[in-house]
């Protein structure tokens, strides 16, 4: 499709991301750039998401790495301008040489980079991920949004954060993604009752809140356990796994708690659980939710954000974010709740197949791109 030294056919697509992780907002960008009809290209930094993407047959444009700790230090927040401004200067040789017929851009920091001076030529997609972090950054996004073509979010929570008065002045659609319900499949049931946590060890997902939930569970179920699955991101993420690891041996939940560190094979971590137990105050969307679903995993959640949107009476239990006591009482209800596996199935199958949300999200991007 794209060669080095030239292109013979112009991408349909040109998606940027500022980052390489593999999370799962650059899991739903491969979903998405691989539901296009005609071929797509990649500009991101080195890293997994790139060999993941070069596998699928995506061509990679190579941008530098860039930090994205904007809470890391002043010098961070100082900083980050300077990167996003390095970033755009990286692209626009690329969308001279790739010639696209649209550009996405997956994520707050690439927005900006797209839009960081005059706007390259092709007309432009933002891929919204995350809720806002701070009114400073919440300011220039919204500028950056408007001169956006159109703004795909992945959740109304995500939608009405972005534009809250409808006044933004470029569209917004939702397109919440889907999973592959054949590789998200139900399995059998664990005998003993298993909470798992599942995501980035990192502040913001609150593993904390997660011991201190089945700690106050298992005193009416004697029999819990809690799975944490998932990798410490920097040095503040492997301080906290230590932290969390220091009170998993307390004695009210010593022996309870296994760490499985990173995984790979998620569906088979959902199968060796009877309940996904999620803890974040302001989860953006939540895939892990969606995938628990898919499963025949009740979801045990904070009401709000995107799990509301994921969520219901039947097939799991919200409770008030932060409140450990809550969560715990959310837990012991799911885990007695024999119906509600089945009713997990069946929310997925209606509302999150994958083959809708890629369909729907081409159908969108392929009409930009004229």
């Amino acid at each position: 499709m794209v060669g080095s030294a030239g292109v013979s056919t112009p991408p349909q697509a040109l998606f940027v991301s500022y980052t390489s992780l593999l999370g799962g907002a650059e899991r739903i960008l491969l979903d998405h750039a691989t539901a296009l009809s005609g071929p797509v290209a990649l500009a991101c930094p080195d890293g997994p998401l790139a060999d993941r993407a070069r596998a699928a047959g995506i061509e990679v444009a190579t941008l530098a790495t860039r930090r994205v700790e904007l809470r890391a230090s002043v010098r961070d927040r100082i900083a980050m301008p300077l990167r996003i401004a390095g970033q755009a200067r990286e692209l626009r040789p690329i969308v001279a040489r790739l010639r696209p017929r649209c550009m996405v851009a997956s994520g707050m920091w690439a927005l900006l980079s797209c839009t960081a001076g005059p706007r390259v030529s092709p007309p432009l997609v933002f891929q919204h991920n995350d809720l806002l972090p701070s009114p400073l950054v919440g300011r220039a996004v919204r500028a950056a949004a408007r001169r956006a073509d159109l703004v795909v979010a992945l959740s109304q929570a995500i939608a009405d954060d972005l534009d809250p008065d409808g006044r933004l002045g470029t569209a917004v659609e939702v397109v919440r993604p889907g999973v592959d319900l054949g590789r998200f499949a139900p399995a059998p049931l664990p005998t003993t009752p298993t909470a798992l946590f599942l995501g980035a060890i990192v502040h913001w997902k609150r593993p904390d809140l997660a011991l201190e939930t089945v700690a106050l569970a298992a005193r009416e179920l004697p029999e819990l356990r809690l799975r944490i699955a998932g990798a410490p991101l920097g040095a503040a993420g492997a301080e906290l796994l230590a932290a969390l690891e220091q009170r998993a041996a307390q004695p009210d939940l010593a022996g309870r708690v296994d760490f499985l560190g990173p995984v790979d094979d998620v569906p088979a971590a959902l199968a060796g659980a009877t309940r996904l137990l999620h803890c974040a105050d302001r989860e953006p969307y939540g895939m892990a939710l969606v995938e628990a679903l898919a499963s025949g995993r009740p979801v045990v959640a904070p009401a709000a954000g995107g799990p509301l949107e994921i969520v219901d009476a039947s097939c799991g239990a919200l409770y008030t974010p932060g409140d450990a006591r809550a969560a715990a009482t959310a837990l012991v209800d799911a885990v007695r709740a024999d119906r509600l596996g089945p009713a997990a199935r069946a929310r997925a199958e209606t509302h999150f197949d994958v083959t809708a949300s890629r369909a729907r999200f081409a159908e969108l991007v392929e009409d930009v791109a004229g």
